[in-house]
């Protein structure tokens, strides 16, 4: 399911130089539209937001039976704590918690997180990034609406010293989107100036060295499809 034409020595000497890569055309094209097709129009998509400082999913049953004056709430408190800090807020669907539940087993959401740990994928991760010690993947599926975001944040947070996470990854499956629309992968530095911003583009793999500042910028209100991808870390263990 790789494209079996990735130039994996090219993208192995970008990553070197610049601790980060984007690659083209990563899976084979059937496979990226199957996957597009499933997080169009199967997924279950819940919530996340940073609530007391933890992350917080609402599955979607939960959101169904929300009560308007609990949305409200929850929508003020976001951006409340959005204003002071890190925050984020975007449709994601638990991949790993999914697939240890063996719950929604009709979706191809399971099977692909099988195959990013697959040997093959293992194999390319640890010969593009040069991090040998990747042993495993995870995953969550996201969908960002318009207002939705991800705030600045290098992933590793008050846990720096234990983290096994090595390389973050993001597998973008929307088509045709606009620069304009947000919705980037943005890498920021020391001083708060954004150094590269990278618009979603389909079946495109952006792989980064973590810990790494960066944010997903507010999608456009006037943004008409959703930015759809799979993310996720390569771990040591």
């Amino acid at each position: 399911m790789l494209n079996s034409a990735l130039e994996v020595a090219d993208h192995a000497r970008r990553f070197s130089e610049h601790r980060r890569v984007q690659v083209p055309e990563i899976l084979d094209n059937a496979y990226a539209e199957a996957l597009e097709h499933c997080l169009k129009t199967e997924v279950p998509w819940g919530l996340s937001v940073l609530e007391n400082g933890e992350g917080r999913t609402f599955k979607a049953e939960e959101l169904q039976q929300m009560q308007r004056a609990d949305w409200q709430k929850l929508m003020r408190d976001v951006q409340r704590s959005a204003r002071e800090g890190y925050q984020f807020l975007f449709n994601s669907y638990q991949i790993v918690t999914a697939w240890k539940e063996k719950r929604d087993p009709h979706l191809m959401l399971h099977a692909f997180f099988e195959f990013m740990n697959s040997a093959p994928v293992l194999e390319f991760a640890r010969a593009v990034t040069g991090c040998n010690d990747i042993v495993k993947a995870d995953a969550q599926a996201t969908r960002y609406l318009p207002g939705h975001f991800l705030r600045r944040h290098n992933d590793f947070g008050q846990q720096s010293a234990t983290d096994t996470r090595l390389a973050a990854y993001v597998l973008n499956l929307s088509r045709d989107w606009h620069a304009d629309w947000g919705g980037q992968l943005q890498f920021i530095d020391e001083a708060d100036y954004v150094t590269e911003s990278w618009v979603p583009r389909f079946n495109c793999l952006s792989l980064f060295k973590v810990p790494a500042w960066h944010c997903v910028s507010c999608v456009a209100p006037y943004a008409t499809v959703p930015r759809l991808a799979i993310t996720g870390w390569f771990r040591s263990h």
